[in-house]
């Protein structure tokens, strides 16, 4: 492990870094009498400001403070992204012809993994520290198969997948990994590298600009050995236009590539979002007040409480789904994701403290809680998708979160090595790169066969699944960190 010459000591505050990862130095211990390599971490805790209760005081009864503003946190990134972001998101795609897979792996993406990029700015220029192996694989296995599981398991409704947006976001993930993980091999990272994360990552969306002709392409090379990609075929063609309305003169972006990207439609197939968009000139009416109270009794109880939370969207972010606010759809969008973040930040600041307060080890909370916490607006806003019957938006939204991670993370890593301190490459730690490699390849493999066995649904028996999958893996990989399997030992500092 190489740490700057110009720091007396490494940096020990743990950082969130790339999708639940977390940027924390590892102090290095002697080796023992077995060999074995120790290390030490340090409370991910200290990454936040002191709780206000201190520890006897959570001890005593005070947790249970903790774990109402993580239930409201949870409340409020619900309200957001069922609010604001997804009508936001929606009018992003029927604007710019977007099919679901396609929007899911972008804008849904992009916005839903707003903390992550925000704290990786302040991982790589604050806290300065190491990419943590707990994070790295407690995040991408939980957005792989935990999201997945809650998406069919709390779905009533079984969607039908394609396999090309699968095949296509799960090979972008296997390429970032492997660019992450091949760059920071030699535990530094200098600006051409920062640029060469952000070169594939325009890549990845300069096929998903083209995924109706690539898709093509791929159908004609390989439809005779593919069955799943001859089906896709079949069901594309059957299609009907985005916009609503036939047109043989428009570009073929256009239209529809797979299935319609519609959240809004209820069961009549009536569109909620403004009729302009589908080419007419009439616009639907407003939707109701979000002050209006409902009228079943525990609506209006979670109405009451959220009261404080829609007031302040209300006051901040313009509705894009109402007629005065429709052309301020971006702005919703990214005015929405600031308060994703806001929101997260609060939870996984809860659950943190929470969590050391029930003294659960700090590799544990790297694996589960912190993981779940910080993927939280991908699991709220892949479940409210998938609930509508959009599979693919759903799926795409869980590996683009990952791939988006993975590779906007050369962001903050260019703009430090290229004009902040262009002298030095920056310092990081590549403990574990052959377990993480092996496990996150392995991951992706697990996904796509679990998605082609259960015959490309989205539904409760793939959730059980994926399910067992997470509590599987995730159980192996917390033995791994505790040391019990392998040969990774890894304690508290000071402990």
């Amino acid at each position: 492990m190489k740490y700057s010459q110009t720091n007396t000591k490494p940096s020990y505050t743990p950082r969130k870094l790339i999708g639940g990862l977390t940027q924390q130095s590892a102090q290095p211990e002697p080796q023992n009498s077995a060999g074995n390599s120790t290390q030490c971490i340090v409370p991910p805790s200290l990454e936040f400001p002191e709780g206000f209760f201190t520890k006897q005081e959570r001890t005593d009864g005070g947790i249970v403070i903790y774990f109402l503003i993580i239930l409201y946190m949870f409340m409020a990134v619900s309200i957001v992204c069922d609010e604001y972001f997804l009508p936001s998101l929606e009018i992003i795609s029927e604007s710019l012809g977007l099919s679901q897979d396609v929007a899911g792996a972008t804008f849904m993406a992009a916005g839903s993994s707003a903390p992550e990029l925000v704290t990786a700015f302040l991982g790589v220029f604050i806290t300065k520290g190491d990419i943590g192996i707990s994070t790295i694989l407690g995040s991408a296995m939980y957005n792989l198969f935990g999201i997945c599981a809650a998406c069919g398991l709390l779905s009533n409704v079984a969607s039908t997948l394609s396999c090309w947006p699968l095949f296509r976001d799960c090979a972008a993930y296997a390429i970032s990994v492997a660019a992450v993980l091949g760059i920071i091999f030699d535990n530094q990272v200098y600006w051409y590298e920062g640029t060469l994360l952000l070169l594939i990552y325009g890549l990845y969306v300069l096929v998903l600009c083209f995924d109706i002709k690539v898709n093509q392409y791929i159908i004609k090379k390989f439809s005779p050995c593919c069955t799943c990609v001859a089906e896709t075929t079949e069901r594309r063609s059957e299609q009907e236009p985005l916009m609503g309305w036939e047109d043989e003169g428009q570009p073929l972006i256009r239209r529809q590539s797979r299935t319609d990207s519609g959240i809004f439609h209820d069961d009549s197939g009536y569109s909620q979002l403004p009729l302009s968009l589908h080419g007419l000139s009439q616009v639907s009416e407003d939707p109701p007040s979000v002050f209006n109270m409902p009228e079943a009794d525990l609506k209006r109880i979670f109405w009451v409480l959220s009261l404080p939370i829609i007031t302040l969207l209300f006051l901040t972010t313009p509705d894009c789904r109402r007629k005065f606010w429709k052309n301020y759809f971006m702005i919703t969008f990214f005015v929405s994701a600031l308060w994703i973040s806001a929101f997260t930040y609060i939870l996984v600041w809860m659950v943190t403290i929470t969590g050391e307060t029930l003294e659960i080890p700090d590799t544990v909370m790297g694996l589960t809680l912190l993981a779940a916490g910080t993927s939280l607006p991908d699991t709220i806003a892949s479940v409210l998708v998938a609930r509508k019957g959009k599979g693919d938006m759903a799926m795409s939204n869980i590996v683009g979160s990952n791939v988006f991670d993975m590779l906007c993370l050369g962001v903050p890593w260019f703009i430090k090595t290229a004009f902040i301190n262009a002298s030095a490459p920056i310092e990081v730690n590549s403990r574990g790169l052959t377990y993480i490699t092996i496990s996150l390849n392995i991951s992706i493999i697990f996904l796509f066969s679990a998605v082609h066995f259960n015959g490309w649904k989205l539904d409760r028996k793939l959730g059980v699944v994926c399910l067992l999958l997470y509590l599987g893996i995730t159980t192996l990989s917390v033995l791994y960190e505790l040391g019990i399997i392998g040969n990774n030992k890894i304690r508290g500092c000071g402990g």
